[in-house]
């Protein structure tokens, strides 16, 4: 049931966000749209910022970590991309609206998860510069996905995952 209840009530708190914007979404606002007392709320979350990083961690799974044994990493990142833009709204709120939780940095951590997969898959592990790749790649991959979102003339997200795919592709290639 606490499963439930947090996905539940996460799936509130982004549409919430995507209408009215992370600084006007409370506490009281969301549990009243849920249905439920406001303690269930405290019960799983301290804040609304606790709430916020624990959905950014759970959507990323979701796209990421759930699927690196039944998809290749192209279509992990295809993936990511296409539900970056469905939830392109969102995104701009809290990465315009709040600074308390680090969004590039939490995005970028899965993406690291995907690339030592990757790494792994093609035998440079134990390589120290391997590393170095995972650590950078994962910060611009994730600065490139976030910065689409305020580019007046933005590209489809297929475009920006095949960028991203070519760049893995060719850095690989060694």
């Amino acid at each position: 049931m606490s499963k439930q209840t947090k996905q539940k009530i996460a799936q509130i708190f982004k549409q919430q966000v995507e209408q009215k914007g992370f600084e006007h979404v409370s506490v009281a606002q969301l549990m009243h749209q849920a249905q439920m007392r406001r303690q269930s709320f405290y019960n799983h979350f301290e804040d609304k910022y606790d709430l916020l990083t624990w959905t950014l961690k759970t959507m990323m799974q979701d796209d990421i970590e759930n699927n690196l044994d039944y998809l290749p990493w192209q279509e992990i990142i295809t993936l990511v991309f296409f539900d970056i833009q469905e939830n392109a709204n969102f995104y701009r709120s809290i990465l315009q609206s709040q600074t308390e939780v680090d969004v590039v940095k939490e995005l970028a951590w899965h993406f690291q998860v995907l690339l030592l997969h990757v790494l792994k898959q093609k035998g440079f592990v134990k390589e120290a510069k391997a590393y170095d790749l995972i650590e950078t790649y994962s910060l611009g991959l994730t600065y490139t996905m976030t910065n689409a979102l305020f580019s007046p003339s933005a590209k489809e997200y297929d475009e920006l995952a095949q960028k991203v795919i070519n760049a893995l592709e060719f850095a690989l290639r060694t």
